[in-house]
């Protein structure tokens, strides 16, 4: 089964472990003071997205997942 990226829609491997799954959910700001900006997700609902690991990295800094960089 071929599930293409959300992002570049190049093919990506449901079984990795660097591959990310879209969850929608709710949030809450953790309530322990030790996870400083961590969240708790409840509720989780997968959707049926995936995505490569360095698309993510690439959306995170604000570069479009399908352009090149020379950094």
């Amino acid at each position: 089964m071929k599930i293409a990226c959300h992002f570049c829609g190049d093919p990506v491997d449901p079984t990795s472990r660097m591959t990310w799954h879209r969850v929608e959910g709710w949030e809450r700001k953790a309530i322990d003071p030790k996870r400083r900006s961590g969240s708790d997700i409840a509720l989780r609902e997968p959707r049926d997205e995936l995505a490569h690991d360095l698309c993510i990295r690439r959306a995170q800094s604000g570069v479009a997942p399908t352009q090149t960089t020379l950094v």
